[in-house]
């Protein structure tokens, strides 16, 4: 019979050998399970690598060793495959691409220093493109760049202002017109420096407006006798010719100054044959010495519209118009109204 405490020695001893074969079983399939992640992963990796073995025949003794090393050492699988993607990556951009998805996927161990920057160095080269490329490799700072792409004469190019856009004032408004005031009917719009004889009443030097009547002249002629004092070239009196006479010759035509009515129509030894128009607000026109009158009396007349034809009727040296302008029985002088031929 054992004693009580080697039966407690016993039965530690064997819950402790207990134990550890629970450990060992439990630890031995997740080793097994390390190794074939290990054998997956490499296999993948050979695969990738024979599809270059006829492009790069130089790497296969390197790659062959890696992978030998990877199945029969136990060992860190992150570590194993940077180191890998390390020595794949040395001359080759196409195992430096699978390097780097070996760090990407499963990590890389920390370095002691950081890596170099790799600053690539274009060999010199003619034209503006090669020159850039080059110096865009540098890669040089905010301030050295400004400088350098400010100064664009080094291209042979020049910086042009372009010229100034004139500034167009803007359009002035219209001036609008402004309606010229006529002024009423005999308002005198300008006086005469007449100085002569004394005028007989109801004749006037000065200028009287007509106020809107449209007027014409009634015969284009040149001045013949003025209005005003003169010789009498009949009966050679000095006396008051109160109208102009304009010449023209036989049967022209007399159209009449305005628009207006036939007042009246007659004959006599020193006028001859004469009519006198009707313009209203008291403005009327004589034609004397006419050779034919062609309206009667109380006839509507239009502006230019013919009344008479000239001629030498009664008291006369020769064809000519003698016409006479009247506002309310004052005599105004037709020059200011009519337009003349000059001598």
């Amino acid at each position: 019979m054992y004693s009580q405490e080697t039966v407690r020695r016993r039965g530690s001893v064997r819950s402790y050998g207990a134990v550890s074969a629970r450990e060992r079983r439990r630890g031995a399939p997740s080793q097994e399970r390390v190794r074939l992640l290990q054998l997956a992963v490499c296999f993948a990796l050979f695969l990738v690598i024979s599809l270059w073995k006829g492009i790069f025949p130089q790497k296969l003794n390197q790659v062959r060793d890696d992978l030998l090393t990877l199945i029969t050492t136990d060992l860190n699988l992150q570590g194993a495959l940077a180191e890998l993607g390390d020595s794949l990556a040395n001359n080759d951009s196409v195992f430096a691409d699978l390097r780097d998805f070996c760090i990407e996927v499963f990590g890389a161990e920390a370095q002691d220093e950081p890596a170099e920057e790799t600053v690539i160095t274009l060999p010199p080269s003619k034209g503006i493109r090669s020159e850039e490329l080059h110096f865009f490799s540098q890669k040089a700072d905010c301030a050295v760049l400004t400088a350098h792409y400010a100064n664009v004469e080094q291209y042979g190019l020049k910086i042009i202002s372009p010229e100034p856009i004139p500034v167009q004032d803007e359009p002035e408004p219209p001036v609008q017109k402004e309606t010229p005031v006529i002024p009423a009917v005999g308002t005198v719009i300008m006086v005469s420096d007449y100085s002569g004889e004394a005028l007989p009443d109801n004749y006037t030097m000065d200028q009287l407006s007509l106020g809107e009547l449209e007027t014409m002249t009634p015969v284009l002629g040149h001045l013949n006798s003025e209005y005003g004092y003169r010789d009498h070239p009949i009966n050679g009196r000095y006396q008051f010719h109160g109208g102009v006479d304009i010449g023209g010759q036989m049967g022209d035509p007399i159209g009449a100054f305005a628009a207006g009515t036939v007042e009246y129509v007659g004959k006599d030894d020193s006028y001859g044959l004469y009519l006198q128009i009707d313009h209203g607000n008291g403005v009327k026109s004589f034609y004397a010495h006419c050779s034919k009158i062609i309206v009667s009396k109380g006839q509507a007349v239009a502006l230019g519209e013919k009344v008479a034809e000239v001629g030498s009727s009664g008291s006369a040296t020769g064809p000519h118009l003698h016409l006479e302008l009247k506002y309310n029985k004052m005599h105004l002088n037709p020059v200011y109204y009519v337009e003349l031929l000059e001598l």
